[in-house]
């Protein structure tokens, strides 16, 4: 009852937004994993987890229970409650899980069987654990990609992670997980909520990253056969890409499951891939991109989606591009945290949805994260972690 308390008070809490702190000095780094269990590791600060995985998809599923078994059982029983109260619909969510199963790649399947023998969740409430947002809404999101003349030095991505008022509930519960597949696939870091073995934020030791933002404002595009997730496929791509091009292959060749604007970076450029049902068109800048939640590719012939209809997109994306150009040559990682960080009333893009932001430096595997309503700006040293350096 205390959770259901504190959940129906989330859907009236009005948040206010200010400057945080910048991001300690010290990176949260491999040497600060202080749990163990079999080959995997926990490094913990404040709200913030890192969780190192090792081996086949079995095992590196048994160290992740381990480890974030708390965690895990936590986003089974926030499900439980929105799935009661919020949604109100039980046969939805479990045919979402059910399609979801269905879909499920082996080897992800076989990291469910192993974290079923040390969470003390069976798979299928993994299964709906790893359905948490699927089930709970729909995700919004800003993003911003500076380099060239607009970067100070490195290029420089800012991201801001926005879903339903419910999910401010889980800043306990999200989580940088590092796969090193024994297959000998790349090294690859997820941000998302715990439990969720996809991807929506990503970036791997070769230091190609991508990050997702619906597009469904622009292209409300239903799937037209089945289809696996598009998190799902990309998620899979992360640990295969080790050159910018290579995304380039997988977009023009793998179908998506639902409309997305997937944005994408090395240490040299910034692209988004506009994707949907019907076919994909890249959008590249000029040493700055920026998206929301509609597409802005000239070819498409969907039309521009109010305000309304995009959760104030186009707003957003117009204060991201004015405060990049107000700091043109001047963006390092504390430039772009105030730009991501600045409130949609003080002309930033913000809001009362946003639950995390990132600051990403692909150059030198360096993450910056911030959970609203938890820990302030912190700095993780990725490079530790995927690359096994302290």
């Amino acid at each position: 009852m205390k959770r259901l308390t504190v959940l129906l008070l989330a859907f009236c809490l009005v948040l206010s937004f200010g400057f945080s702190a910048l991001a300690e000095e010290t990176p949260l780094s491999l040497s600060d994993a202080a749990e163990t269990f079999e080959q995997g590791r926990k490094a913990v600060r404040g709200d913030i987890k890192v969780v190192d995985l090792h081996g086949t998809w079995r095992e590196m599923g048994r160290q992740y229970g381990a480890l974030m078994k708390s965690e895990l059982i936590d986003l089974c029983e926030f499900l439980d409650i929105i799935i009661d109260y919020s949604i109100g619909n039980t046969a939805r969510a479990d045919s979402i899980v059910k399609t979801q199963t269905k879909q499920t790649p082996y080897r992800i399947a076989q990291f469910f069987e192993g974290a079923a023998e040390t969470s003390g969740l069976t798979v299928e409430q993994l299964q709906k654990v790893n359905a948490v947002e699927r089930i709970g809404g729909l995700p919004h999101c800003s993003a911003a990609i500076a380099w060239k003349d607009y970067a100070a030095d490195k290029l420089i991505i800012g991201r801001n992670y926005d879903y339903s008022e419910a999910f401010a509930l889980l800043h306990n519960d999200i989580a940088v997980t590092v796969y090193h597949p024994a297959d000998g696939s790349l090294a690859t870091a997820t941000v998302g909520y715990v439990g969720e073995i996809y991807t929506v934020n990503g970036l791997n030791e070769k230091g190609i990253f991508l990050e997702l933002n619906n597009g469904k404002p622009s292209a409300n595009i239903k799937s037209p056969d089945s289809r696996v997730t598009g998190t799902t496929m990309l998620f899979s791509v992360l640990f295969e890409a080790d050159e910018l091009d290579d995304l380039d292959l997988f977009f023009n060749t793998v179908n998506c499951s639902s409309s997305y604007i997937i944005n994408v970076a090395d240490r040299n450029e910034g692209r988004s891939y506009e994707w949907c049902p019907v076919g994909v068109k890249r959008v590249d800048g000029d040493g700055l991109l920026v998206s929301t939640n509609y597409y802005v590719h000239p070819d498409w012939l969907f039309a521009t989606p109010s305000d309304s209809a995009s959760w104030e997109g186009l707003t957003r994306r117009a204060n991201l591009i004015s405060l990049c150009e107000a700091d043109k040559g001047r963006i390092d990682p504390e430039a772009m945290m105030r730009i991501i960080e600045t409130p949609l009333e003080n002309g930033g893009a913000m809001n009362k949805l946003t639950v995390y932001q990132l600051a990403v430096e692909p150059e030198t595997l360096t993450l910056w994260l911030q959970i609203v309503g938890g820990s302030a700006w912190t700095r993780i040293d990725l490079e530790s972690f995927l690359c096994g350096a302290e």
